[in-house]
């Protein structure tokens, strides 16, 4: 099999795995088993971070190839950078700098990032946290198990500690949901109201949701 279907490539920030983009998944699969069980030591002291390159890949393909890199490997993942290049993004430095300290709690668990905007029918589903670069618009939904960050705008339906984990949190530049849930609490927006523009966070309080400012 050709050993340049699978490439992997370290970094300060964590592991590279350029993917082939014309052979079929099924080669990727293989060719990634294979490298990862001749390479064990190149994981041995890397940092926990994966980003795939090369090729676009569902959120099934991306969990396959994570179950087989922790299977082989042995290394904890707590990042997943699966980010495009084919979308603008208007969130400004300054408001992104805000949830630092939100996307530092949420990398505890398994996290992927999202570059680009959500439209209407389009889903996000993972089993941990959500990092979305971009806007979720109306119709656009986002599901996790832990938290969900939007460094853009909120104006779709998003779920997080969807397993019914009530200690999750969802935060967004410009918080105008058609819904929010966190665990079974679940929180409507009028749309007939103006907001103002600001980050905020969204949070469950004696099984209420609850909605402030992210700083003062």
């Amino acid at each position: 099999m050709n050993k340049n279907i699978v490439i992997f490539k370290g970094g300060l920030n964590g592991i590279s795995i350029i993917l082939e983009k014309e052979v079929p998944f099924e080669d990727i699969e293989i060719a990634l088993l294979e490298k990862v069980k001749n390479a064990k030591s190149f994981f041995k002291d890397a940092n926990s971070s994966i980003t795939f390159k090369g090729r676009d890949i569902s959120e099934e393909e991306e969990m396959k190839l994570l179950n087989i890199i922790s299977k082989e490997s042995g290394i904890d993942i707590s990042f997943v950078n699966n980010l495009g290049s084919d979308s603008e993004e208007d969130t400004s430095s300054e408001d992104t700098l805000m949830l630092q300290n939100f996307i530092a709690d949420a990398n505890n668990n398994l996290t992927h990032f999202y570059k680009g905007s959500l439209r209407s029918g389009q889903k996000i589903s993972f089993p941990g946290s959500v990092i979305i670069i971009g806007d979720v618009n109306p119709g656009g939904q986002v599901t996790a198990e832990k938290n969900v960050i939007i460094l853009g705008k909120l104006k779709g339906v998003v779920h997080a500690g969807c397993k019914g984990d009530k200690d999750c949190f969802i935060s967004a530049l410009y918080m105008m949901p058609t819904q929010l849930i966190i665990g079974d609490c679940l929180a409507y927006f009028p749309n007939d109201i103006k907001r103002n523009i600001m980050p905020e966070y969204a949070y469950v309080k004696e099984n209420q949701i609850f909605v402030e400012q992210l700083t003062k």
